[in-house]
């Protein structure tokens, strides 16, 4: 049998006791199995929740209580914590806080030792980031960015794309080189016009610009190359 390491009604006798474990690894993974059913990923590099606590809990909100025990902190106070939101969900429902009713998992992350905890996100809308549900609803409406992952937004006050953008946000899209079709007797009026470039060793010219606002008359002469 499991023996389940108490904690101490005293409070000052506490403190020590997690200072004490939090700087041994070891006894910091087995505390909060034994404790907690809470587990660390060495793959995902993140705390998580395996089962039902194993302890009575008078709060039943207990995110902060866990993440005091391993970082020192309640990150569930404004400001100790920050989310990534270029990353992925995670498939689960049982966040580490307790609740099995999440229909994803996501990073939430301890800003002093990047230290990050796998929860719904109705636990990091509780730590401060109110606007995570909408920004993860943009990104299952609008998708993400091919280039850094971040949900594409089309409206609001952080507005970041287009749809004419072809999945690419504002921050991430740049200019490209459109190669095109024009005849030498023609290359006077369109450098004049539309600024098109030589390159020498393809022999091609080109338009430097996004295709969507490329010149209606130059459309017709990009090549695929």
């Amino acid at each position: 049998m499991k023996q389940v390491i108490p904690l101490y009604e005293n409070l000052l006798s506490r403190v020590a006791y997690f200072d004490d474990i939090r700087n041994d690894k070891m006894k910091l993974e087995r505390y909060m199995l034994d404790n907690y059913n809470i587990v660390f990923s060495e793959l995902n590099n993140v705390w998580y929740r395996v089962g039902e606590t194993n302890i009575k809990i008078t709060n039943k909100f207990e995110l902060g209580n866990i993440t005091k025990i391993i970082t020192g902190d309640d990150i569930t106070i404004k400001g100790t914590s920050f989310v990534d939101e270029r990353e992925n969900g995670f498939d689960g429902n049982l966040c580490i806080c307790g609740c099995n009713k999440c229909k994803s998992l996501f990073k939430l992350y301890h800003i002093k030792t990047k230290i990050c905890f796998l929860v719904g996100s109705s636990c990091i809308e509780k730590a401060g980031h109110d606007d995570f549900v909408k920004n993860i609803n943009c990104a299952t409406r609008n998708g993400r960015c091919k280039h850094c992952n971040i949900p594409l937004k089309i409206t609001g006050k952080y507005k970041n794309y287009k749809k004419s953008y072809n999945l690419v946000c504002m921050g991430c899209r740049k200019p490209e080189i459109i190669y095109l079709r024009i005849h030498y007797d023609e290359k006077d009026h369109f450098k004049k016009y539309f600024n098109i470039k030589w390159n020498p060793d393809i022999k091609y010219w080109y338009y430097i610009g996004y295709k969507e606002l490329l010149p209606e008359v130059l459309k017709n002469r990009v090549l695929n190359i």
